[in-house]
Order: C-alpha cells, then sequence, then structure tokens
C-alpha cells in the first residue's frame, strides 16, 4: 500500500511475533526478500530468506526471474489432498462435491519487509471455505496479525449455538480445538502474544454464546460483527499492555499504530459473500459465450474502494462528524490530510481521542501533526461492506487482491489474462472427460478449445504467477523480458516509487458443480 503517515516512532524495537519452524522470526518475514532493519541501529531476528533480491546491476536470465515470481506461490486442490485438510471427529462431513476446485496464490513484495498478507483456510465445524488479502500501511504488524487471527473471528461467529457452547466448554477443560484449517501457514504466534490473543478470543465466543439465543442468523452481520470484534481487541490489547512482558507491549503498540485494510471471502456452495475494507479488491472472471472457447470474458466487480474517490464514502465520513471540521477531515485525498484508506484495521491514532493517544502512546499534538485536527474520534472504521453473490454456470473464477494489482492492471485485463491461462492451460494437462453422459459434439468442442490453447500456452503453471508476471512485466507490446528483469532488480530503496506488494487469491469454480448444483441450496 502506498505510504500513508509517518510512523510515530522510528526507535521503537519490535520483538519478533511469531515462531516457525522451531526458530524464532520476525512478523514481517514472510517475503522472498527476508526482513530488514528499519533503522540503522535496529537488527531483528528472521529466518534465512530462500531468495535473495539479485543487485540491479545484473540482468535477470529467464530461469532466474522464475525462480523470483515462483518463490511464493501456492495451489490447493479443494477436496484432491487429505493431507490438505485436518479431520476429526467433530468436524462436519464436506459434501462430495465443492464449487470450489483450485485455488492459485502468490505475492510479490516491493516492500522490505513486505506488507501485504494473505490467508486461505477452511472452516472445520461449518460447510464453507475463507480466503482473505491483506495489505498493510505504516509497518507489517497490522496485517501479520489480522490475517492470523480474523478467520477464527469469522470462524466462530457461524457456529450454531449448540457446537460454539461445547466448544468453549471443551477450551474450558484445556482441549485444544481449532476453527479452522489453514493452508500453507505453519507459523504462530509466540507464547505471550498467542495467550493473549486465545484470551480474546474466547471473549468474543463467550459474546457470541450470550447473544445466540437474541438474534437470527445473519451472515452478514457475522462478517461485520467479527471485523469490528477483532479491531476493537486490537485496541483494548494495548490498554492492557501494562500487563504483558516490555517486549509484548511493543509489538501490541506496532500492531495498533500500523495499519492494514482486508478483502475477504467466503464461500459455502453458491453462496459467497465478499467483505472489505479499504482497496484491496475481489471481482468474478465470467465465460460470456458460456464455455464455448471463443475468448470472450467479462468481468463483475464484488468490491467498492473505500478512499477520496468514491463520494458515497466521503459522505459518510463527513456525516459522521460536525461541519466545522470539514476542511480538515478530507484533506489533500486524505483522511485528516494523513491517511489514503477510510476504512481500515489498526490505525488508533484515528481512532482515539488526543488524550488516549498521550496516555497509551505518550504522544503529544503538535502543529505539524494530523493529531490537532483528532477532535471528534474516530474518523476511521473497521467496519466491511458485505457484499452476497450466488454463483452461475457462467462464473469461472474469482480474483482477489492487494491494490498493487489494480494499480497495474485493469480488472477487463485481469479477468482476460486468467481467462486466457485457463485456455492455454489445458495444453499442458491430459484430456480430461466430464464424468457424466457427453456427446461427440462436445468431446470435438473439448478438443477444440485444446488446440486453440497451444497459442494462448502459458509460461507458469500457478495462475497467480501468471498474472503476477503480466503486470510487472508488460511492456506497449506485450510481454517484454526486458522490462520484467529491470522491475525484479530494482533497489528496494527504489523499488516501492514504482510499484507497490502484489498478492493475488485465483479461485476456480468447478463448471460441473455449479452446472447440476439445485437452485435451492
Amino acid at each position: 500500500m502506498a505510504f500513508f503517515y509517518k510512523a510515530f516512532s522510528s526507535g521503537l524495537n519490535l520483538p519478533p511475533l511469531f515462531i516457525q519452524h522451531n526458530k524464532i522470526i520476525c512478523s514481517a518475514c514472510s517475503s522472498s526478500l527476508g526482513c530488514l532493519p528499519r533503522t540503522q541501529s535496529l537488527r531483528l531476528f528472521r529466518a534465512v530468506p530462500a531468495v535473495n533480491s539479485p543487485a540491479s546491476s545484473h540482468k535477470l536470465s529467464p530461469q532466474e526471474a522464475n525462480v523470483i515470481l515462483r518463490h511464493n506461490e501456492h495451489s490447493i486442490q479443494i477436496g484432491d489432498d487429505p493431507s490438505n485438510v485436518r479431520t476429526t471427529t467433530t468436524e462436519v462431513t464436506p459434501p462430495p462435491l465443492f464449487s470450489i476446485s483450485s485455488v492459485d496464490s502468490n505475492q510479490l513484495a516491493a516492500n522490505v519487509p513486505i506488507e501485504d498478507k494473505m490467508c486461505a483456510a477452511r472452516c472445520l465445524h461449518t460447510t464453507g471455505f475463507l480466503f482473505g488479502v491483506f495489505d498493510g500501511h505504516g509497518g507489517p504488524e497490522c496485517s501479520q496479525v489480522v490475517a492470523k487471527r480474523l478467520f477464527e473471528y469469522v470462524a466462530a461467529a457461524l457456529l450454531p449455538l449448540p457446537r460454539l457452547n461445547s466448544i468453549l466448554k471443551q477450551w474450558s477443560n484445556g482441549e485444544d480445538v481449532q476453527l479452522i484449517q489453514v493452508y500453507h501457514d505453519k507459523s504462530s504466534f509466540v507464547p505471550e502474544l498467542a495467550a493473549l490473543y486465545q484470551t480474546s478470543l474466547v471473549r468474543w465466543c463467550q459474546q457470541l454464546s450470550v447473544e445466540g439465543g437474541r438474534h437470527a442468523f445473519s451472515m452478514q452481520q457475522a462478517l461485520v460483527g467479527a471485523f469490528e470484534r477483532l479491531d476493537s481487541d486490537l485496541g483494548e490489547e494495548v490498554q492492557r499492555a501494562h500487563l504483558t512482558s516490555p517486549e509484548t507491549q511493543e509489538a501490541l503498540i506496532r500492531v495498533a499504530v500500523s495499519g492494514s485494510v482486508a478483502c475477504v471471502t467466503h464461500i459455502d456452495g453458491q453462496h459467497v459473500h465478499v467483505a472489505s475494507v479499504g482497496d484491496c479488491g475481489a471481482l468474478l472472471g465470467r465465460d460470456r459465450d458460456s464455455g464455448q472457447g471463443t475468448g470472450s470474458w467479462s468481468l463483475h466487480k464484488l468490491t467498492t474502494n473505500h478512499d477520496w474517490e468514491n463520494p458515497d464514502e466521503v459522505k459518510r465520513v463527513l456525516d459522521e462528524h460536525p461541519r466545522s471540521e470539514a476542511p480538515n477531515i478530507v484533506k489533500n485525498q486524505r483522511l485528516l490530510g494523513a491517511l489514503m484508506p477510510f476504512r481500515a484495521f489498526g490505525d488508533f491514532r484515528f481512532k482515539w481521542t488526543q488524550q488516549e493517544q498521550q496516555d497509551i502512546l505518550g504522544i503529544k499534538p503538535n502543529r505539524d501533526s494530523f493529531m490537532k485536527f483528532c477532535l471528534t474520534p474516530p474518523y476511521l472504521t473497521a467496519k466491511p461492506d458485505v457484499v452476497y453473490y450466488r454463483l452461475k454456470p457462467y462464473d469461472r473464477f474469482m480474483i482477489i487482491g492487494s491494490d498493487g494489482l489494480w494499480e497495474s492492471l485493469s480488472g477487463l485485463d485481469a479477468v482476460t489474462l486468467v481467462g486466457e491461462y485457463m485456455c492455454g492451460r489445458q495444453t499442458l494437462a491430459p484430456v480430461q472427460l466430464p464424468a457424466r453422459p457427453i456427446t461427440l459434439g462436445e468431446i470435438a468442442q473439448i478438443l477444440n478449445q485444446r488446440q486453440e490453447g497451444l497459442r494462448l500456452k502459458p509460461v507458469d503453471t500457478n495462475a497467480a504467477t501468471h498474472l503476477i508476471r503480466h503486470s510487472v512485466g508488460a511492456s506497449e507490446s506485450g510481454l517484454d523480458h526486458g522490462t520484467l528483469a529491470h522491475a525484479l532488480t530494482l533497489a528496494p530503496e527504489v523499488r516501492r516509487y514504482f510499484r507497490d506488494d502484489i498478492s493475488v487469491h485465483i479461485i476456480f469454480f468447478d463448471q460441473e458443480y455449479l452446472r447440476f448444483c439445485p437452485l435451492d441450496t
């Protein structure tokens, strides 16, 4: 995400937040470039990076470019690999078919350390899958923590009341009951933070238990409640930080003063709910000719950015405060002249009073700080917009991306690239006929599509990598290796001026499922 505001104190020494493979690493160390110190005197613990950023004077070969582009890629084959899904006796048995066939994910850093975070998970006690992209600003801490915690808050809000009460009882008995199974993420919080965060989660579940019998279930309210409660907990945990070690206090402060926008989708059969705050985006790619192989694609946007370019969002913010504040609320296209997104997790300097900021953070207002405009907070919210969509047979895939993707590719360009990738990918695998009776005409159509796909045969086997390759390597004449190599070898201190971190989930839908799924499911 773009540079939003100057950190309140560059001298804070952030302790490690995560443990991975029994080694302590920095919370930010999820990128191929590793984690670098923020100041000359600060050195954080970090894992040894698997890929080093080459010197800017070195001309990358195509093979070297592929290594960098593919380092963070992951693919999930839904339901095919038992090792990807934890099964327990308390788990709801999934249906034999899923609306999702596979998921391709990848990210490419611009910031050092990368401020984006991604997550993909399956709900273990209800049907459905969760996918999210989290784009941090002012540091990576908030996006890292929100990505690790939000899905548990959502999964808890989806639980039927009897199951929720049963899990609370199991937790009180010391049993380790997981709410979600996360794909491709073996990291965990350091012990003191893990205990603190688990306490907050239990309190959220207890509140859900008390309120469960009072209101009818609403998916929209479940998502809104989970977003708002997690954000509230991030603030309250800082205010209780004096009860923790100095290292944990500093970590909690870093999480609270940095921020993160987010786009999260829950997919259960044909039912899709998308919750978003900020400027991460999601859209659907549609085959306008219902699989006729003509390469005609269209898009359906599922999100709207929360920033100064959204007049409804500007009106919402202004209506929440006295008219006398209007000139300073949206100033220089930013909130209080400092922050670009109008909705985000964290960023409590836009949510606390001046007195709270002085008491909790030790910050005093000065004439050069936006704090002097903070008269009637909060100005920022983590309440998401929630959109419901019912999948149709012509919906082929969904793209969820951070703003680094959408700054370099239009929605239609992204959909067309993935659509062409799908056609070209058919040439990389043996012919697979549907598990139903088909006609000779349908077989001929499949073979014709494969023949057309030879022209579009992709370099990558991961669609997210394919999309990132085109977003950073495109020139006026098309994909160009020289442009790509230049983009990948820019020095870290320069790279951020040319592009942002890019994170992408591409979720492919099962056409057979959508074609034959009953309308009343």
